[in-house]
């Protein structure tokens, strides 16, 4: 059901109840964006990716950071949401250093049983009004009171991991977490006191970072040229954790796995690219 974001709303947690001034269709104000060889190699290093696979060319899972600022630099907060769904459309490779327009237009709101879900669409766009990539993102806005994260669901899930090969890993830790996340500010990431509040043992990562991790896997198998990658953040992952990444055989399907083997995030590959043009 969509929400109305009327009187009848149920009260978001803090100061989230700051988005009921950004209605569907609201423009969050346009700010320019880059990935330079620098923060390139920030987020690598935080993420345990051999940035050579991307000879020159910007890695895209780093601009949905840009999501986030764009949030923030519309007056607001950061603190207390969490990403739980991501899409990717990118239709063309884009360069280190090349500056992109970031235009974000809140969609639907929609309300569930732990809080009210924010959708935003967003282009980045080059100077030429073309635009290599395009992203859609669901957050989170906590209710006041929800249901405690995490809480386990009856029966027996399948082993996530059946059928699938290992391509990569991920050892976190407070300081790689702290780095990916320093652009954004969300204290859920980075403030023990803050994610105990918040229902959580300890700091969570961030869900790019898995995205991140993801994307260097399919990147490793050979660069896109044109993607349409959809990734579901199903479970929260703390500062302190061991992941895996696993892969089907067709390079279709991604997972990120944790120590407990528990499936913490899949993407899914709904369309590859994969020609040698220049970008």
């Amino acid at each position: 059901m969509k929400a109305q974001m009327n009187d009848q709303a149920k009260p978001l947690s803090g100061a989230l109840n700051a988005y009921d001034a950004a209605p569907v269709g609201t423009r969050f104000p346009v700010f320019f964006a880059l990935v330079d060889q620098a923060r390139q190699d920030r987020y690598h290093q935080t993420t345990d990716i051999n940035g050579a696979i991307f000879a020159g060319l910007a890695d895209i899972s780093i601009f949905a950071q840009d999501v986030f600022r764009a949030i923030a630099k519309a007056g607001l907060p950061n603190d207390g949401r969490i990403l739980v769904r991501q899409r990717l459309f990118q239709t063309g490779r884009v360069a280190l250093g090349e500056v992109l327009s970031v235009e974000v237009e809140v969609g639907p709101y929609d309300e569930g049983p732990r809080g009210r879900y924010l959708t935003c669409h967003i282009a980045f766009r080059r100077a030429n009004q073309t635009v290599p990539l395009r992203m859609v993102t669901q957050h989170l806005l906590p209710y006041d009171e929800a249901p405690t994260p995490g809480a386990k669901t009856p029966g027996k899930a399948e082993d996530p991991r059946a059928g699938m090969e290992v391509v990569g890993a991920l050892k976190l830790s407070p300081e790689k977490v702290m780095g990916y996340s320093e652009e954004v500010g969300n204290r859920i990431h980075f403030d023990p006191e803050f994610a105990a509040s918040r229902g959580y043992r300890m700091p969570l990562a961030q869900g790019p970072m898995q995205l991140t991790a993801m994307h260097g896997a399919i990147v490793a198998q050979a660069m896109p040229w044109e993607m349409d990658l959809e990734i579901r953040f199903l479970r929260p992952v703390f500062w302190d954790g061991e992941l895996t990444l696993y892969s089907d055989p067709e390079r279709r399907v991604y997972r990120c796995i944790d120590g407990n083997g528990k499936l913490t995030a899949e993407a899914v590959l709904h369309h590859l690219t994969t020609v040698d043009m220049e970008p």
